[in-house]
């Protein structure tokens, strides 16, 4: 009884904040792929629902000092980060608390079926601008140098200044969409409950984990050549528009096909 009262007290302490979040703050941010953080850790949980239910029944209770302090530090970061207005701490604090409340509620062994659970909402913590900026704008470039490369193997007229690409006579802007940033957390994010939830042993998984930033990098950059060339033979109206909001479906299919591909080659090769 104490315990669902304690839950239930976290629930309506971090009830608000949520609330901001799904309201604003993710979508300030461009940071969509937050929105389903929550719902995919909790339906993780779901899923691990009877091992759970047979630990609480077997563990006793953890009441470590270790747990305290690591409970005390999340419920520090959420009173500091509510006060201030610093909504990454106080989002932040959620996964030191859970991993402290769990661990003194329930014992050390319940940690097996909800360590990736919690750590997973870290995914759903708002960067802060400066930071996001900071990350970004280096893919950007990055992305914007290696396109015009390409473009200029294949005898297209293309130059660069920053971030601007001129191809013919059309100009294409390298925007914070084009850095694929956004792409690479989304995908990053889906393909982590991929891995998880998928068989094989840890050093599987490994493998399959780094190679979801390199297909979700190679995808965007597919996806901004296409981009170019799209525009360049059909104009800024067609490139930009509807060719621009629709082509990170480029992105899910490569990084998608990427990993299966990764994932069935693994299986022969470990059979």
């Amino acid at each position: 009884m104490v315990n669902y009262v304690v839950w239930s007290l976290v629930i309506i302490m971090y009830a608000p904040l949520f609330y901001q979040l799904y309201l604003f703050q993710w979508d300030k941010i461009d940071y969509t792929h937050a929105y389903f953080i929550l719902p995919l850790s909790l339906w993780l949980v779901w899923r691990k629902r009877k091992d759970i239910k047979e630990l609480a029944q077997q563990t006793h209770p953890g009441r470590h000092i270790g747990s305290l302090i690591i409970l005390f530090t999340g419920l520090i970061m959420f009173v500091f980060g509510w006060k201030q207005e610093y909504m990454f701490i106080s989002t932040l604090s959620l996964v030191p608390l859970l991993f402290g409340l769990v661990t003194y509620l329930y014992g050390r062994n319940m940690l097996k079926p909800l360590f990736f659970p919690i750590l997973y909402l870290l995914l759903l913590v708002p960067v802060p601008l400066g930071v996001l900026d900071s990350i970004t704008l280096p893919m950007r470039h990055g992305t914007s140098v290696v396109a015009e490369k390409i473009l200029v193997l294949l005898n297209y007229p293309i130059k660069r200044e920053g971030l601007l690409l001129t191809i013919g006579y059309s100009e294409i802007f390298m925007g914070p969409p084009c850095s694929g940033f956004r792409s690479l957390i989304t995908m990053f994010s889906l393909m982590l409950t991929y891995v998880y939830i998928g068989s094989g042993g840890f050093s599987k998984k490994i493998i399959l984990t780094s190679c979801i930033a390199p297909f979700a990098l190679f995808g965007n950059l597919i996806r901004v050549v296409s981009l170019c060339l799209i525009t360049f033979y059909f104009g800024e109206k067609v490139g930009q528009g509807f060719f621009h909001n629709f082509s990170g479906i480029v992105i899910f299919v490569i990084t998608i096909s990427g990993l299966i591909g990764v994932d069935s080659f693994l299986d022969r090769k470990l059979q």
